[in-house]
């Protein structure tokens, strides 16, 4: 593939947006679009969202960008069934499926909220690594949602630590606190509760574009309480979610403990997969005493 040929203007955005993407890489196509129109580098508006999706559709097919790996889309998936060529095949999945739970002797039990699709993707990365439920709410607080987490959280014996991910607008703050709540009264606990972004001291830091309120009926007390200017989560860096989430689940880490029990998990992990070994040797020797008995082929 070559390179499009670009008019002069997207070019210097090229630019731009090539060197976001090595620096944050993966992120969606909205985070991209806030990190680049903070910068002042695209308007912030649906125009410049437009000409930013039509510029990486022609730098991705042009062979500027990759196609997969940089931008990515945490929406859509694919579903197929679990499938294997062979039993050693089987005992490598096994090995990296099998994981302990280093939690159980840990001091605090831990949980990360997010509220959308996209943020969950770009920290899932961290919390995979460490073994943390990232729990992401899509909107209104159901009932069944938060009920089946408070049935979880009644059952700890242990202090609860909660870290949530969320637009600075009053539908962010509202889902929020409407999470909090129900899972304080289902379960009767009362988790420590820190929201790791978006928080006032962002919009500085970070170059956030102020958005107007919208109006609603959370739109009062919002203002009352957190201003006038709103951001959406996706507009912060995501390696800068990305360290938030691992400096929070890591505070709550025993080092020592936790390195002696991963040693442990390898051993665990190695005998899974000398067991699967075992399972193929068995099948193998099967299949050569049938031949046997039938006379060979």
């Amino acid at each position: 593939m070559t390179a499009p040929k670009l008019r002069a203007r997207n070019r210097l955005l090229q630019d731009h947006l090539i060197d976001t993407l090595r620096a944050e890489r993966p992120m969606t196509l909205r985070a991209l679009y806030y990190r680049l129109a903070s910068a002042g580098h695209l308007p912030a508006t649906d125009t410049g969202y437009n000409q930013l999706k039509r510029l990486t559709k022609k730098l991705r097919e042009g062979g500027a960008i990759p196609i997969t790996g940089w931008i990515v889309d945490r929406v859509r998936s694919a579903i197929k069934p679990s499938s294997w060529s062979g039993l050693a095949d089987f005992g490598d999945t096994v090995r990296r499926a099998y994981r302990k739970d280093l939690w159980a002797q840990m001091p605090h039990h831990v949980e990360v909220f997010v509220e959308k699709d996209a943020i969950a993707g770009t920290v899932q990365e961290v919390t995979r690594e460490y073994d943390v439920t990232l729990n992401v709410i899509r909107g209104d607080v159901s009932i069944s949602f938060a009920g089946e987490i408070a049935d979880l959280w009644a059952r700890v014996p242990k202090p609860i630590f909660a870290y949530y991910l969320g637009d600075y607008d009053p539908s962010g703050f509202g889902i929020e606190d409407e999470l909090r709540d129900k899972l304080a009264r289902y379960s009767r606990k009362a988790a420590h509760w820190s929201r790791l972004g978006v928080v006032r001291d962002d919009f500085a830091a970070f170059d956030l574009i102020p958005l107007p309120v919208k109006a609603s009926a959370r739109s009062r007390g919002f203002a009352e309480r957190y201003g006038t200017a709103c951001a959406e989560v996706d507009a912060l860096p995501p390696s800068e979610l990305r360290e938030r989430v691992r400096a929070a689940i890591e505070s709550h880490i025993d080092r020592d403990r936790w390195q002696k029990l991963q040693r442990v998990e390898e051993l665990e992990q190695q005998t899974l997969v000398d067991l699967v070994g075992g399972w193929r040797k068995a099948d193998l020797g099967t299949v050569s005493a049938e031949r046997q008995e039938g006379g060979g082929e």
